[in-house]
């Protein structure tokens, strides 16, 4: 019997603890104003991981308009990358990446993973609402480009 009259007792507390308006306080009466809007964070879509056949279809179809980020160092990428790879180390990325259009269908890889599951949560959290981790080369199983 307690339990009950101690959560109605804690309920009326709570929902009579509203602050008053400057006006209300005064003794004015005024008709209810819409609250104003809050803004909602920007909540970045979670990277999900693509597969082999899935990125080769997209890069086989230019009207994807997919770009294909290698996010290793240099001396990696020279040594060999997936055909039309654009070279972006993941450290970088914060403060060089600029791709304008942040719904733009973006594909990291790496070489083993590590980094492109750092680089697709960096760019997810910069706003790019598109974007997907091949996890590492060796995945890759064409010919790598020199």
């Amino acid at each position: 019997m307690k339990l009950p009259m101690i959560i109605v007792a804690v309920t009326m507390m709570t929902l009579s603890c509203v602050a008053a308006s400057p006006d209300e306080s005064a003794g004015a009466t005024s008709a209810a104003a819409p609250a104003p809007a809050i803004a909602a964070p920007v909540m970045a879509a979670t990277p999900g991981r693509i597969g082999y056949a899935e990125l080769k279809a997209l890069l086989e179809a230019p009207e994807a308009g997919i770009l294909l980020l290698d996010v290793r160092t240099k001396e990696e990428f020279d040594s060999g990358r997936v055909p039309g790879a654009i070279l972006m180390p993941y450290d970088a990325i914060a403060t060089s990446f600029a791709e304008p259009d942040r719904s733009r269908r973006i594909v990291v890889y790496c070489r083993s993973g590590r980094r492109s599951a750092i680089a697709a949560d960096i760019l997810a959290g910069m706003g790019y609402a598109n974007v997907s981790d091949f996890g590492g080369v060796d995945g890759w199983k064409g010919a790598l480009e020199r």
